[in-house]
Parts: structure tokens; sequence; C-alpha cells
């Protein structure tokens, strides 16, 4: 299903919506080839499962609007002056458009789901760069997105020069050496850099990152349905992450699923036999078991 195709079924389809559905588009999205991965629309489709009214295609036209208004006020090419495209963009992003970092509520749900960041124009870094990315697809730059510990941000390769933009912070231009002042100022001067960190991510991988994001904030607010529904969307595009098999299981525990989670333990030790929680995770089946023979 090409793009053009999902967003009409969407279209027509949003306003009843099931979570299966979205489930099913979701995996769709994420089975293609890297180069035909939409990521706005995939980001969409994950706001999709938590918002099943959500108009799809009036968000991809928010960001077609925001990247016209940007291309109008151009009078060149932006291939050929990356650095004064990145510029006009962040003047109309941030400036004009007034988005900005949620440093004052980053922990809120709503800061992963890109139609809320759209919406608030607020978000966490990975939210705001996936926007700053797909804006800039638009006008015809090649943004790549760049995980580094605890802090996302994209860069844009021109000739031999790598430019980096933090979009959490409005848009900040860094080299090679303000990423590493940015990484000191939020682990300590003893911080060790690595140049890997700079590498390039995969669609897959922000994707997933994202709903790293979600999962572990809804965890730490006891909602475990929500945190199940993160971790079966990362098992779409990991299916056999150990530690997500693990992280399944165990919510399935926290939901009283014990049956579930046994299955998800069990698989867990058969993918990762000397993992260093093995010892807990086979006293956890133990208990399960008798907890499951006790009831029959």
């Amino acid at each position: 299903m090409i793009r053009a195709q999902l967003v009409r079924a969407l279209t027509f389809s949003f306003k009843a919506m099931t979570r299966t559905l979205a489930l099913e588009l979701f995996k769709e999205m994420v089975s293609r080839p890297e180069d035909r991965i939409d990521l706005d629309l995939a980001a969409l489709l994950i706001a999709l499962d938590e918002y099943p009214n959500l108009n799809v295609r009036q968000y991809l036209k928010e960001i077609d609007g925001l990247a016209a208004k940007i291309s109008s006020q151009m009078e060149f090419s932006a291939e050929a002056r990356p650095i004064d495209a990145i510029e006009k963009i962040n003047q109309h992003v941030f400036e004009h458009a007034g988005f900005r970092g949620n440093s004052e509520d980053y922990y809120d749900p709503r800061n992963s789901f890109l139609n809320e960041v759209i919406d608030r124009k607020t978000g966490i870094p990975i939210t705001l760069s996936l926007l700053y990315m797909e804006v800039g697809k638009r006008l015809g730059l090649h943004f790549q997105g760049v995980g580094m510990p605890g802090h996302f941000i994209v860069k844009c390769l021109h000739q031999s020069l790598e430019i980096f933009v933090d979009p959490f912070n409005q848009g900040e231009i860094l080299l090679e050496e303000g990423c590493k002042k940015k990484l000191k100022q939020i682990y300590g001067e003893n911080f060790q850099f690595e140049p890997a960190y700079l590498n390039p991510v995969n669609k897959r991988q922000i994707l997933s990152r994202m709903l790293n994001n979600l999962k572990q904030i809804y965890v730490h607010l006891e909602d475990f349905s929500k945190a199940l529904r993160a971790i079966e969307k990362i098992l779409l595009i990991t299916p056999d992450a150990p530690d997500e098999v693990r992280d399944h299981g165990t919510v399935q525990y926290k939901l009283g699923n014990f049956g579930q989670a046994l299955k998800d333990w069990t698989h867990y030790l058969e993918l990762q036999p000397l993992a260093s929680d093995a010892q807990e995770i086979r006293s956890r089946l133990a208990s399960i078991g008798r907890m499951l023979a006790f009831r029959n």
C-alpha cells in the first residue's frame, strides 16, 4: 500500500478506527524497506492507537503547510545552501510558529505523539527532531536522526561537512565540538565522548526510541495497559528484542495475565539464557507455575 492509498484509507475510516486496524497499519509501515517508510505517517499511526478519531491526513497537511510557508520565503535552493535553509526553517518553526522544547513537563506522554506536538507546539527532542526532518525533506534537505545518549538531534550532510541541529533548543546549529559540549552539560565534565554517538539512526530506530519513551513513561505512571501497547508496537519493529519480550511479560504480569507472562518470560530465557537477570526470571516463572497449578 503506497502512501497516497494509505492516507486515503485513513481519511475514510478514521472515525471508526479500531486498535487492531491501527496496529495492522503500523505493522505494514514498519515492514517496508527503509527508504519506503514514511516517518511522519508512521509517527501518526503510533498516535492513532491513542487517538482513534485522529484525522491523520489533516496533520500531514499541517506539516506540508509549514514547509510551504518556508519555501515561499526562500529565493534559493535548499540543497545548494543548506545552512541558509536551516536558518529559514528555524526562523519560521521556532520564531513565527512558536514551536519549543517542553522542558517544564518533559515526561508528559503527549510530548511523544506527533499530533500533540503539532497542536501544542511543544515536545521532546525526538518528536521535534522528527517534525524538523519532515519539514526539511519537503524542502529538499536530507536530515538524519542522531540518537545521542539522552538527547536526540538531527544532522545534514553538505559536501564534507556535518551540520548538526538541535530542534529542542530552537534549532541551535552545532558542529562536533558543540555536540560534545552539550553531552558534558547533560552528564558532567567527566563524560567520555565517542564519535559513534553522532552516527545516524534509521527510521525503525527512531520509531522504537519514541515508543520506548512512551513505555518508560507509562510504566512510571503505572498505566500498564498503555505501556503494553507501546511494547507491542516495539515488537512489531524488532520481534525478538530480548528486553522487550521480557518487559512484555512483566507488564502482562502486572495486568494479571499470568499465562501470557509465563510465555513471554520463557521465550526471554530462550533468547537470553545467560542474561544477568535469568535467575530472577526463573524464580518468577516458578512462582507463576505454582500459582496456576493452585488455580487448577
